[in-house]
């Protein structure tokens, strides 16, 4: 797409009746001053970020996510310039998806990722050493509080056996 071609579109964004420089700036997310020097060819800086804003949202330029799906352009620079966050499992694939190799990412290929199997062990033997040093460490050396979560534990396990009982000794009968 030619540079001219993203800068009409622009332009008659910004000429469609209710749209203002000021709205269409809000809306891309850049300030009026920048969007009307663009608008007059006079901006000194770097106008890529505009572009692809422009392409994405009014040109329905995509790229296709390996983790998203079809995404608009703007939208695929947007997940690669947000930091690092646990706070949700998409984020984190995202971060590491555009770093690690992605094809529509200008970030080079800073995440060595390797997927890792993970064995899910799912005995039904109960593990006393495993539980009582999970429950040591969340209690930080606190001995009411290793009480409090030892009981927890204990009625938990009254409870589970008091199911098995039951099922063992009536659900058979039922039938």
């Amino acid at each position: 797409m030619s540079e001219e071609n993203w800068l009409c579109v622009l332009q008659q964004e910004v000429d469609r009746s209710g749209n203002s420089q000021s709205k269409m700036a809000k809306k891309l997310g850049v300030s009026t001053s920048m969007l009307s020097q663009v608008l007059r060819g006079i901006y000194p800086g770097s106008i890529d970020a505009l572009k692809v804003k422009v392409e994405g949202m009014f040109m329905d330029h995509n790229v296709t996510c390996p983790l998203k799906g079809i995404i608009p352009v703007n939208e695929c620079q947007e997940h690669q310039k947000r930091p690092f966050s646990s706070s949700n499992r998409e984020r984190v694939k995202l971060y590491r998806a555009c770093r690690s190799g992605c094809p529509h990412s200008s970030l080079t290929a800073t995440a060595k990722t390797q997927r890792i199997d993970v064995k899910v062990v799912s005995d039904d033997l109960y593990n006393i050493d495993n539980q009582l040093a999970y429950l040591r460490r969340i209690a930080s050396g606190d001995m009411m509080k290793l009480s409090q979560l030892l009981e927890k534990e204990l009625v938990r396990l009254a409870t589970k056996y008091n199911q098995q009982l039951w099922e063992k000794n009536y659900s058979g009968k039922q039938k």
